[in-house]
């Protein structure tokens, strides 16, 4: 069952598009995040599904009625802000209750739905306390709980982390997950997080200069990039430009690279291969290209090498940071290597 559907979703303001032609269907109970970089028309996609900013042109469908004209308290949609938007004056149990109340319940009805979406957030226990004094993730616990107490057909989320620090946002991003599995609400998240959005999502719609460059669960986004700005955006790459000619892959520079099969004919190309698929060796490795080591990064628990090839390619490699492995030293000759089937062949 499609919960929500966006047909041919357009925005323009003058002569700037920042949404152009978006379609995307999001099945019941799914959580979809759009991701992407500053200005690429993900929060300005979900403004138009919430009902903020009027579309330029398309449609957008809620279990197959068209809801595009209407305004945002009818669209029996919840949504979760970055800055909480709480009440400072009011107390947890008010804040939460304050769209009950909006919408007309019975009195007697809502003290009920408001202890169970504090229990749902785990803050039963606290609807006496004033926002001020709370910390930044209960305060989005109340922001959540305030939403589900409503009980819509779509969540909304406008990256609500991005005001708590980095092991909050951890811990945060997994409650969330479970939470919106638990009630089973689509859900749509915005985020420029790569790694809050492969945490968190069912698929992610990777947006770029307004469109939807590729949709796909996290394992398809990451391993099967299909253009070069996904493979670049999303985790880290060595991207290197060349030409695919009778299903061989050169480099500008003249070198030949391995590659898996050619799925589109000879022209240019850009050949894909993660850092944590590089083989590195010892230098005058059999079937292996030379190279000197630029680069040592420590990442954790990873240790990262940017080799530089004769012919001037760099390519990373990342290696597992433990006990009896091999560390290389700036200025150190190596060899590094990749199967075929670890690479990607990206059109131009």
């Amino acid at each position: 069952m499609i919960d929500l559907e966006l047909q041919n979703l357009t925005k323009t303001y003058g002569t700037t598009t920042a949404v152009d032609d978006v379609n995307l269907a999001v099945e019941a109970g799914e959580l979809v995040a759009f991701l992407g970089p500053s200005g690429c028309g993900k929060t300005t996609t979900l403004r138009m599904v919430a009902g903020f900013i009027e579309p330029t042109a398309g449609a957008i469908l809620v279990r197959g009625n068209d809801i595009t004209d209407l305004k945002p308290n009818h669209r029996d949609m919840g949504m979760v802000f970055q800055s909480y938007a709480l009440f400072p004056h009011m107390t947890v149990e008010r804040n939460v209750a304050f769209g009950l109340v909006a919408r007309g319940v019975p009195r007697a009805d809502i003290a009920p739905k408001v202890s169970a979406a504090l229990d749902l957030v785990g803050l039963a226990g606290f609807g006496d306390r004033y926002p001020k004094q709370l910390s930044g993730g209960q305060q989005q616990r109340v922001a959540l709980a305030r939403v589900l107490a409503l009980k819509p057909k779509l969540l909304l989320f406008d990256e609500p982390l991005s005001n708590l620090d980095a092991k909050l946002r951890v811990q945060m991003r997994h409650e969330i997950r479970e939470l919106q599995k638990g009630v089973g609400i689509t859900s749509l998240f915005v985020t420029h997080d790569q790694e809050e959005a492969m945490t968190i999502a069912d698929r992610i719609a990777v947006m770029n200069n307004g469109r939807i460059d590729q949709i796909g669960t996290p394992a398809e986004i990451y391993d099967h990039p299909r253009t070069r700005f996904v493979a670049d955006f999303i985790g880290t790459s060595n991207l290197i430009d060349g030409r695919v000619a009778g299903g061989r892959f050169v480099s500008k520079s003249g070198l030949e690279l391995p590659c898996g099969p050619a799925k589109a004919g000879d022209g240019e190309a850009v050949l894909a291969v993660r850092p944590e698929k590089v083989e590195l060796a010892d230098a005058g490795s059999p079937d292996a290209l030379s190279g000197k080591v630029t680069r040592v990064t420590k990442l954790g628990g990873l240790i990262e090498y940017a080799a530089t090839l004769p012919t001037g390619e760099i390519v990373l490699i990342h290696q597992q940071d433990r006990s009896g492995a091999k560390t290389r030293a700036l200025g150190d000759d190596i060899a590094v290597s990749w199967r075929p089937e670890d690479s990607r062949l990206l059109t131009i």
